[in-house]
């Protein structure tokens, strides 16, 4: 067989060939019910076909935006973004989470994860939930967004192949929830797409964001915990995290950077200013 690949398929090729195949032996070994509740989000594909979104972010940029702007817009919201004195008034379409357990749980309790959950639950309004699979039991045995709208997504590995078909029941494996909140833009279909609070600037700390993580985390991350979180580390995680964007942006080319920061280094996407996108209706 593998000779017959040899002689069919150049080498890049074959790999794909091959990813193709191990990601459709792994999806077939999920639970039955797995797998329906990770196909119920195709209904979400091209959804919002012709419409834009700004992706709301939590870096410490937006503090210098006037976010009531944001009123009357689609928003996709991510992780503690809840804090923000303006989240009731800009009140997102979507809120979305990385995977919990899987990346966090040797760091935190799971009573602290549903601590979380629950302020959250209560401060995101109607939102729709965009959260991972893996977390779906515990969400469920702790009543958590029972009459709120959940897709389900999970992850894959991915060899940073631009060929992958966007798909959030297999969205590449991820750094950062800003990853999945952009992938989630581009499978709603929007035409246009804004982030903002995008700042991924590691090098002015670990924990840097719009608010005080001290006191308006229920996490309580801990600096501490991210002592291997050295500048090799950020400059590969990132690496990673812009291959990610490019191959999103690929796909229409229509993702914008709108954050107000001046010292980013994001230049993945164009620049826009933020003031000027509202004048431009």
């Amino acid at each position: 067989m593998t000779n017959v690949l040899r002689l069919l398929f150049n080498r890049a090729e074959r790999a794909e060939l091959k990813d193709r195949i191990r990601r459709r032996k792994n999806w077939l070994k999920k639970p039955g019910e797995e797998r329906t509740a990770l196909l119920s989000t195709r209904d979400l594909e091209n959804l919002h076909s012709g419409q834009r979104c700004f992706v709301l972010g939590a870096g410490s940029s937006i503090s210098r935006q006037d976010l009531n702007k944001l009123q009357g817009e689609t928003v996709i919201s991510v992780s503690n973004t809840f804090v923000h004195p303006l989240f009731e008034t800009i009140r997102p379409r979507y809120h979305v989470l990385p995977p919990l357990l899987s990346s966090h749980g040797e760091l935190y309790s799971t009573e602290k994860f549903v601590s979380w959950l629950r302020e959250m639950e209560q401060k995101t309004s109607d939102a729709a939930m965009v959260l991972h699979i893996g977390d779906r039991n515990m969400i469920d045995q702790n009543g958590l967004f029972r009459n709120r709208s959940v897709h389900w997504v999970d992850y894959i590995s991915w060899n940073g192949n631009f060929n992958l078909p966007v798909d959030l029941s297999q969205i590449p494996k991820i750094w950062s929830v800003s990853e999945t909140a952009v992938t989630l833009a581009v499978y709603l279909g929007f035409s246009e797409i804004y982030l903002i609070g995008f700042d991924h600037d590691w090098f002015n700390g670990k924990l840097v964001y719009f608010f005080d993580h001290t006191k308006e985390h229920a996490m309580k991350p801990d600096q501490a915990n991210l002592d291997f979180a050295d500048a090799e580390f950020q400059m590969r995680r990132h690496a990673d995290i812009f291959r990610k964007y490019k191959y999103l942006y690929s796909i229409r080319k229509n993702i914008y950077n709108a954050n107000e920061n001046p010292s980013h280094y994001m230049d993945v996407f164009p620049k826009v200013d933020f003031d000027e996108v509202f004048l431009r209706q």
